[in-house]
């Protein structure tokens, strides 16, 4: 009876999370990080380098969120288009990791960038120049887009999985463990909190050096405003990464070096709801990085007002344009 109770509760809170959760997640994420993209792509802006990361990381979450949350809150509504799906399945799992991949590398490189820009050493912050940059946004690419290729060999969606769509055998989900807490956990997050750690060192460093020099001098090493806000915001993203990462990565390590031993039912079922809220959670860092921006950026803020001014006032004249017309019509003597 437990174990019935077990599988009764873990398929209502999926199924709750998945219809509700998941998609409250989906909505607020699409419509920030498309905010994200209007706003970091402005003339201005994009021409930093560390705002052109950005703006590519947040192209790379609008994906993940069309591919992983809402597919995901179709299943809430007993709708799972990988199921019994061969092609679409390994495809869709492959888009997820590879974005999602794309997009934390993007951010390590974007950390790289702001703890170069605030380094005392000229040569450092003369290192990252846009063409350079580029080149190395293309590398991460092709790199994420080749760590995943063992994707389309170990999930499947047919007779061996039941119709549904994982990892073939244990082999398969060793392998898919140890490539996602490589390139998409452990590795890019340590180095975030690395280049987070120099990027404080340099501001600090700044400071003491300003306070010795004089005036004419100090302004020379000073970090200017809009690095400090992309500073600023860079290090809130590299927390909230850690923070939705951590759960994810701590369930996949265990379900792998458990996978062959026999579980009892009671077991499976609440491990597997707590692997569905893991996933839940990670959805949080594409979705919540919009809030990231607005909550720690002025710079972005101002970008997000001067839109809404735009689309008011642009509502406001059309709005009067259609008020004009109408008395227009219903006077013609008017027009004459």
């Amino acid at each position: 009876m437990g174990g019935i109770a077990s599988s009764r509760l873990a398929t209502i809170g999926i199924s709750a999370m998945n219809r509700y959760g998941i998609l409250f997640l989906g909505i607020i994420g699409i419509w920030g990080n498309l905010l994200n993209v209007y706003i970091f792509s402005r003339p201005h802006l994009r021409r930093n380098t560390c705002v052109l990361c950005l703006l590519i990381s947040s192209f790379l979450n609008l994906i993940i969120l069309i591919f992983g949350v809402f597919l995901r809150c179709l299943m809430g509504y007993n709708i799972d288009l990988t199921y019994n799906a061969s092609i679409f399945c390994p495809m869709r799992y492959y888009l997820i990791y590879v974005c999602q991949s794309g997009s934390l590398w993007l951010i390590v490189l974007a950390c790289v960038d702001r703890y170069l820009s605030s380094s005392l050493n000229m040569t450092y912050r003369q290192w990252m120049n846009r063409k350079r940059t580029n080149r190395i946004i293309l590398f991460i690419l092709i790199f994420s887009l080749l760590c995943y290729v063992e994707v389309f060999y170990c999930f499947e969606a047919s007779f061996i999985t039941n119709g549904y769509c994982k990892t073939k055998d244990k082999y398969c989900s060793y392998i898919d463990t140890a490539s996602y807490l490589i390139f998409n956990s452990f590795l890019p997050s340590s180095l975030m909190l690395g280049f987070g750690a120099g990027m404080l060192i340099n501001i600090k460093r700044s400071y003491q050096r300003i306070g010795q020099l004089p005036s004419y001098i100090g302004s020379i090493n000073k970090i200017n405003r809009r690095d400090k806000q992309l500073i600023s915001m860079l290090l809130l993203q590299v927390a909230l990464i850690g923070i939705c990462m951590f759960p994810i990565s701590i369930i996949k390590f265990y379900l792998s070096i458990t996978i062959s031993i026999e579980k009892a039912n009671e077991q499976i079922y609440n491990e597997y709801f707590a692997y569905q809220l893991s996933v839940a959670i990670s959805y949080i860092n594409p979705s919540g990085m919009f809030f990231v921006h607005t909550l720690r950026g002025k710079l972005f803020r101002t970008e997000l007002i001067r839109l809404f001014n735009r689309l008011k006032y642009h509502s406001h004249r059309n709005l009067l344009c259609r008020r004009i017309s109408q008395i227009m019509w219903a006077h013609p003597i008017n027009r004459f």
